[in-house]
């Protein structure tokens, strides 16, 4: 490696040499040489170590599926779980792809492989939600839920209600909370369901963990299932574990913070997802599951967002009866027409129905719950119809097959009086329509975030390529703001991933700065990413890991200059790389 380097060192110097004009000082070229042979050098190494992490990265998961006993074919076609996840867990447009020689050049024009990755749908009617709402009182037990053991209150965190368990000594997996249902002595749980919820861990603490059973334990007789355990970076159910990918697999997380849960399951398989990867899948679960009761294994632990939904008829079907598909499983940021990552379950199955049915063209069409103003609720509607559209034409549907509108609060399908009530009206619907629509490819460039979220690994490596370096880069001077909201930044941290930033505000009076980022891992998939990181004057930014707090030197990306009250800059740091986009 270092012979390669060196002579690449040599060619470069000799190219220049050649090319640049006589009279160009000798202090210059000496510069200039140090400068390529420290990049050269420094690229080199990263490639070299990335290499040597995947063969190592594979040696251990050989290993570790021995000695669980998942590897023992000895014609080399075992039918390990670790196969099967990363087969389905890949993108669903290349599964469907007629061509299995796709080039690179293909490649970086494919939709956004880690959306893909995620095919969770959820339910079609919700049958249980809680938020908890904004209307509960902080310090007072959930309204929504009944207790069994333990206890649980409401409580803020960054200005959002949650709900937090309250713990005592030992034994918390054999108690919790239930959901406060009308026929919680019966069955609830229909034969095709699913559930959500977000769970809270903290930075650095070890062994958080929430216990769920499938059955009431207040309420009903035991189901015949097990207990299943989420832990920071993994899920386990009986024998079965599932760990994150792209994280150490420890029961402690340097950045923790919060995990999107979503559970499918179809009439005995089961199915468990953490953020965008699919960890557990059990294709024949043992007993049957009838309720729900949840906990937290210690203090300090937090859960929101929590939805139990029946399942439905396939998309399909719904279109050629109904006309329509009614879909309540695309979630937004609230009161904004940002698509939450779990939405592209919902939108991923759209997309491969349009692709095998070329002749069927949609309206989409936003709806929102009675909530709020009504001409607000209009306007949000129409925005995330168009969101929606927006994101399937960036896939690759064809703009004139589809067509965008919103109905506000003007076409509940349930009352507005109960959680699960609003839930079902908080929808968008696929209406079926003849003809082409006059939308055109000018329509994805009109959204702001558009640029941002059509960026995908390849094409961010791509385009580093083609621009031109940025050591540092302003964000104010004595002028003003230079490079404030909507400015993307393409990057290459420390340790050689690429990733994306756009930067959303820049407070001047603090010198702090907000960005919005997604750092891909180099296996596939995100390997940090945040809506809203806040970056304050003077301190230095890990993009690996999403934090601009405690940040060890050695892994640093970037640090937020602030030389005055005016100048300020964003500093790569020796081995990152960052350029401006726009």
């Amino acid at each position: 490696m270092k012979t390669n380097t060196n002579f690449y060192i040599k060619l470069f110097i000799i190219g220049f040499l050649f090319c640049a004009p006589q009279q160009i000082e000798a202090q210059f070229l000496k510069k200039l040489q140090k400068h390529a042979e420290e990049k050269i050098e420094r690229e080199a190494q990263k490639r070299a170590e990335r290499k040597v992490d995947e063969t190592i990265d594979q040696g251990f998961d050989e290993i570790e599926d021995t000695i669980d006993g998942k590897n023992t074919s000895i014609n080399g076609k075992g039918n390990s779980e670790k196969q099967q996840n990363s087969n389905t867990s890949a993108p669903n447009f290349e599964e469907k792809s007629t061509n299995s020689s796709v080039n690179n050049e293909a490649k970086a024009a494919s939709p956004n492989v880690v959306w893909s990755r995620f095919d969770f749908v959820p339910g079609d009617t919700v049958i249980f939600e809680d938020g908890p709402s904004i209307d509960e009182e902080n310090g007072e037990f959930p309204s929504r839920w009944d207790l069994f053991q333990g206890g649980a209150e409401i409580m803020e965190v960054d200005s959002e209600p949650v709900i937090t368990f309250i713990t005592d000594v030992g034994n918390m997996h054999s108690k919790g909370i239930v959901p406060y249902l009308k026929n919680s002595k019966e069955d609830y749980l229909p034969e095709v369901f699913t559930i959500e919820f977000d769970l809270f861990f903290n930075p650095s603490v070890y062994n958080e963990r929430y216990y769920l059973t499938f059955y009431d334990r207040k309420n009903q007789p035991r189901s015949g299932t097990s207990l299943m355990t989420f832990y920071v970076n993994k899920i386990l159910y009986k024998a079965t574990e599932g760990s994150l990918s792209n994280k150490d697999r420890t029961n402690k997380d340097e950045v923790g913070g919060w995990r999107h849960v979503s559970i499918a399951y179809t009439k005995g398989k089961l199915k468990v997802y953490f953020e965008d990867e699919r960890l557990i899948n059990i294709p024949h679960l043992e007993g049957d599951p009838t309720g729900i009761t949840f906990s937290g294994g210690s203090e300090n632990m937090f859960f929101k967002n929590f939805r139990i939904a029946n399942g439905g008829v396939k998309y399909y079907d719904k279109v050629l009866t109904d006309g329509k598909i009614i879909v309540n499983g695309i979630k937004f940021d609230t009161n904004k027409a940002t698509l939450k990552p779990e939405s592209i379950g919902p939108i991923n199955k759209i997309f491969e129905l349009m692709q095998k049915q070329p002749d069927l063209n949609f309206s989409v069409e936003g709806h929102t719950d009675s909530d709020g103003d009504e001409a607000h609720n209009q306007t949000l509607s129409e925005e995330r119809g168009k969101a929606v559209m927006n994101q399937l034409i960036t896939m690759g549907i064809q703009p004139n097959r589809l067509k965008s509108t919103g109905f506000g609060e003007s076409k509940p399908i349930d009352n507005n009086s109960t959680p699960e009530g609003k839930a079902n009206n908080r929808r968008v619907e696929f209406v079926k329509f003849s003809g082409k629509s006059n939308t055109t490819s000018a329509t994805i460039n009109s959204s702001e975030n558009t640029v941002f979220d059509q960026l995908t690994e390849a094409t961010i490596e791509a385009k580093m390529k083609e621009l031109p370096d940025s050591f540092n880069i302003p964000i104010s001077n004595n002028s003003g703001i230079v490079n404030g909201k909507g400015t993307i930044i393409l990057y290459q941290t420390s340790v050689g991933d690429y990733g994306k930033l756009q930067i959303l505000d820049v407070d001047k009076y603090t010198n702090t700065l907000n960005i919005k980022h997604v750092t891909y891992a180099y296996k596939g998939g995100v390997k940090s990413k945040s809506n809203n990181l806040q970056i304050q004057g003077t301190y230095t930014c890990d993009l690996d890991k999403g934090t601009s707090e405690n940040v060890l030197r050695s892994d640093e990306d970037f640090w937020f200059q602030v030389k005055d009250k005016k100048n300020t800059s964003i500093n790569p740091k020796e081995s990152a790389i960052f350029k401006i986009l726009k």
